[in-house]
Parts: C-alpha cells; sequence; structure tokens
C-alpha cells in the first residue's frame, strides 16, 4: 500500500512539474530556433487531447509499437474494444485510448512489450471485481503488479480480493 502512495504520489509530483514548466514564459529574448521535420511517426502525438483530429482507435494503433498487418481491421476491433472498455469503466474513450497507450509504454520501460490494444482487450475480458474500480486505477494496478513479476492470472487473482 505504501508503494502504491509513494508511485501515486511520483506520478502526481511529475505531471505538476510538467505542467508548471509548460507555463513558463520564454519571452522575446530566446532565438527561436525551426523545430526538425516531422517523420510519419512523429505526426502521431504522443497525447490524445480534443486538438488531434483522429478517432481515438485510430490514434490508438497508430501510435503502438505492435506489428499491424491489417491496419483497418486493426482500427475496427479496437473500436470495439474502446465501446466495451467505456460501458465497463464508464469512462470516455479518449481516457480509456490515453490511459492503455500510457501504460504500454511505462510498461516498456521495464521491458515488458505488451501492446496498448491486448491491453485493452485484456481488461475488457476481466471478470468482475467486488468492488468497483476506475479504468485509470486498474491500470495503475497493473503496471505496478506487472513490474513486480505477475503473470496475468495472478493480477487476476490478486484484484478478485481488492
Amino acid at each position: 500500500m505504501l508503494k502504491r502512495y509513494c508511485v501515486r504520489l511520483l506520478l502526481l509530483v511529475d505531471f505538476l512539474l510538467i505542467v508548471s514548466l509548460s507555463a513558463c514564459d520564454q519571452g522575446q529574448d530566446i532565438t527561436q530556433i525551426a523545430p526538425a521535420p516531422l517523420t510519419e511517426k512523429q505526426e502521431i502525438p504522443l497525447w490524445l487531447d480534443g486538438k488531434v483530429d483522429m478517432s481515438p482507435q485510430k490514434w490508438l494503433v497508430k501510435r503502438s509499437r505492435a506489428e499491424v498487418i491489417d491496419e483497418d481491421a486493426e482500427i475496427a476491433r479496437t473500436a470495439e474494444l474502446l465501446i466495451i472498455a467505456a460501458d465497463r469503466f464508464d469512462e470516455s474513450h479518449r481516457m480509456i485510448a490515453n490511459r492503455v497507450a500510457q501504460l504500454e509504454d511505462m510498461l516498456l520501460e521495464h521491458r515488458i512489450s505488451e501492446t496498448a490494444v491486448d491491453r485493452l482487450e485484456w481488461f475488457s475480458k476481466l471478470p468482475s471485481l467486488q468492488a468497483p474500480h476506475s479504468f485509470s486505477a486498474l491500470c495503475q494496478y497493473y503496471y505496478n503488479l506487472r513490474t513486480q513479476g505477475k503473470s496475468e492470472d495472478e493480477i487476476i487473482d490478486i484484484w478478485q480480493h481488492l
């Protein structure tokens, strides 16, 4: 429990630091440097906000590190999974897409290669839990347990007792 609290506290501090730094005024005296040209992969934003002109399912598939053979089929599958997850967790498609993409990135930092869409499918097929949990909270619990070496079956067993 203490570890979970510490992780949440660190995430909150990171978020506040990012927000505060993004609000800094650069002033007129700083020379503006032209940005590097964008490659196709860089054109997909890391975060899906209201300004991104792309559906959550398309963004999630294009952003993921997964090898996709049939992109249209994968986008359709992801759309269905987002509907299931949104209904189950009472969250928006965009919020769920952002969280599961963030989970993919965080796991990859620990050399755990699990794709966002596969995690979305796994979360959508979870058995009902005793107490309701937000999608964000489950992603954080999953991350903590996976980085501790727990398997998917062990995680489900632990969650059945939450």
